[in-house]
């Protein structure tokens, strides 16, 4: 019996053998996406929309609006998340806001036009003021998406924004596809901190703070009062909550006194003194989590540049907070290659990641992660065949074609892909590159990071999928290292290994590479690029532990679930050790031709790490769990 990839989670019920229902758990929006129909009032036109943050002193205020939301097609949100009602909306963004599809607000009020009321948009929890981004910049249509998918797996962090697909007409004006999304705000369903008024006497909360730039961004400027920056490593911060209007001057005084300490106890000799070092200032958990996202998409924003949030709640600690501005992540920007540290190494991070305790919980951490991240290829083509098989991605390049006729390079001069389609596989195959040059960084000597290279496939990044699928010549990339780092060389198709990270490909075959690093640590061999040939048949069953990668979901909460597909019927023994050997769990599963969902209960079993082991065919498979209740 051939294998196929293990894939253990946690999910309510088993998927069946149809594709739609074992992609389910994977899409953005599982229920579809939605209509979104917004009336403007007392005969407003689009372009009396205004954005307070560019207008300045011409801004006159939000329009008043009616809103209307139902099923696109195929979609099956309940009408319960369907808001019909009055709105107020305006224009968000910086530099988004000059394109010719922008970004918007949404406020959901009564019918005073005044009194906010919450609702629950699209099954997420209800709330009064959401966006509608607007994917200018992010010609994949998936970044945000795909952050703020991965994002609610990263249990360290308090909230991370939710969000759906949906498309937008205003005045029966065509759109196109927006994200509906969460705003961060201080609510029991968003950034769950405590009301800090001119009132309150206790000052330790809760406050919500977003990094920027102390000119404003390009746009309108912030005035130095509405400001803190923090004395040692100058990041400088606004208010998110209170708002600055609002804030006083005993509060702005109290924060940023906490902020400094914070940064006076990081960089002392003392920081890593577990009761007055700088645990006693933040919660770990939230910065771990916080930095292993934006290390992975590799933000342009992200080096506490802009749209960074931290909250702190009255007699709490400092957490990272709410991720977001993601569409210059994930290799969209030209300078932005897969290689090289970023935030782990940056200011308060790269201090706290000096601390050995810090340094083997953040890598324990990330190494946790890995079956998810090894899942988003999986991921984001399951997102753009909905998209496609919606119609979506017509109707969006009918109203924009300009979007996708700009011409972008990667930086180094080779065309990136014209085609939404195109620009799928740029970012499944940056995020999978940039995935592996993150694991091997992560080893703390070189034989440890010798040993992560001989765990990992490289991946073949194709600069010009279009061109490759017309027959044409095309560049491929794969990862590289940096010189402060080991040298890597190149074996393409099993030829002598040299420096060369790039292949222009000219000639039809099959192309698959593998790395060395200077040590002699050679990687897997890449999956293998066919170019004019035809690949063979895909097989069925689950992957050999001897010949495939295992990917499964840690932690796992209720239930433990194996999902493969099978070439015949045989009786399977399925057991958790823990970590002394003793069997703590034990059954014997009847397996079938096809598809196949084994669900083991795990509630009973206390926190901690197992062993799972199941005997195959091919032998016994047997890879680490982790229970987290």
């Amino acid at each position: 019996m051939k294998l196929k990839t293990i894939l253990l989670g946690i999910v309510a019920l088993c998927c069946s053998a149809s594709l739609f229902a074992q992609d389910e758990e994977l899409l953005f929006s599982p229920n579809g996406i939605g209509e979104l129909h917004i009336t403007l009032a007392d005969d407003k036109q689009i372009g009396d929309i205004q954005n307070e943050k560019v207008e300045g002193a011409n801004y006159k205020g939000k329009v008043k609006a009616e809103m209307t939301m139902r099923n696109a097609r195929e979609a099956t949100y309940s009408s319960a998340g369907f808001y019909r009602g009055k709105i107020l909306i305006d224009g968000r963004g910086n530099t988004s806001w000059h394109r010719d599809k922008r970004p918007y607000n949404i406020d959901l009020v009564e019918e005073d036009w005044d009194t906010p009321v919450a609702f629950p948009l699209l099954d997420m929890p209800e709330g009064e003021e959401w966006c509608l981004l607007a994917f200018w910049n992010d010609r994949s249509l998936m970044r945000f998406p795909l952050a703020s998918y991965v994002g609610q797996y990263l249990t360290g962090m308090a909230w991370v924004p939710r969000a759906r697909y949906v498309e937008v007409w205003i005045n029966n004006n065509y759109r196109g596809l927006y994200l509906l999304s969460e705003k961060i705000l201080r609510d029991k369903n968003r950034v769950d901190i405590k009301k800090l008024n001119e009132e309150s006497t206790d000052l330790s909360g809760g406050y919500i703070l977003e990094t920027a730039p102390e000119d404003g961004h390009k746009s309108k400027p912030i005035e130095i009062e509405t400001q803190i920056k923090t004395n040692r490593d100058g990041v400088n911060f606004i208010f998110k909550y209170p708002k600055a209007k609002n804030v006083t001057q005993e509060q702005r005084t109290w924060i940023k006194r906490y902020l400094d300490e914070f940064e006076d106890v990081l960089r002392s000799d003392q920081y890593k003194d577990p009761v007055n070092g700088y645990l006693k200032y933040l919660n770990e958990d939230s910065f771990i989590d916080w930095t292993i996202l934006h290390e992975l998409s590799k933000g342009c924003d992200n080096l506490f540049h802009a749209s960074n949030f931290v909250h702190k709640d009255r007699n709490d600690k400092l957490n990272m907070s709410a991720p977001w501005d993601f569409d210059l992540s994930f290799g969209n920007s030209g300078i932005y290659t897969e290689d090289g540290e970023w935030v782990r190494t940056h200011r308060w991070f790269g201090k706290l990641y000096q601390d050995e305790r810090y340094t083997e919980k953040y890598n324990r951490r990330y190494d946790e992660l890995m079956p998810l991240f090894n899942r988003i290829p999986e991921i984001l083509q399951a997102n753009y065949q909905q998209l496609e098989e919606s119609g979506v991605l017509d109707r969006e390049f009918n109203r924009y074609p300009q979007i996708l006729n700009d011409f972008v390079s990667d930086g180094e001069g080779r065309r990136t892909p014209t085609t939404y389609k195109g620009h799928v596989q740029w970012l499944s195959e940056w995020t999978m590159s940039r995935n592996n040059w993150v694991y091997i960084s992560l080893g703390t000597t070189d034989a440890e990071k010798g040993e992560r290279m001989k765990d990992l496939q490289p991946v073949i990044r194709v600069m010009d999928p279009e061109g490759m699928k017309a027959g044409s010549a095309f560049d491929v990339k794969v990862m590289k290292s940096r010189e402060s780092d080991n040298r890597y060389t190149y074996s393409w198709n099993d030829a002598k290994y040299n420096n060369s990270a790039t292949k222009r490909i000219t000639q039809k075959g099959k192309y698959w590479v593998k790395i060395k690093d200077e040590w002699g640590n050679e990687s897997q061999a890449s999956d293998t690029l066919y170019f004019g040939v035809t690949p063979p048949p895909r097989p069925t069953g689950i992957h050999s532990p001897a010949t495939g990668r295992m990917n499964y979901l840690n932690p796992v909460k209720e239930r433990l679930q194996i999902e493969y597909e099978s070439s015949k019927s045989f009786q399977m023994p399925v057991q958790l050790l823990d970590l002394k050997g003793t069997r703590v769990q034990h059954t014997t599963v009847f397996v079938r031709p096809g598809f196949n969902c084994i669900q083991i209960p795990v509630s009973g079993l206390a926190n901690g790490m197992y062993i799972l082991q199941f005997t195959t065919e091919n032998g016994m498979v047997s890879k680490k769990v982790i229970i987290a209740q």
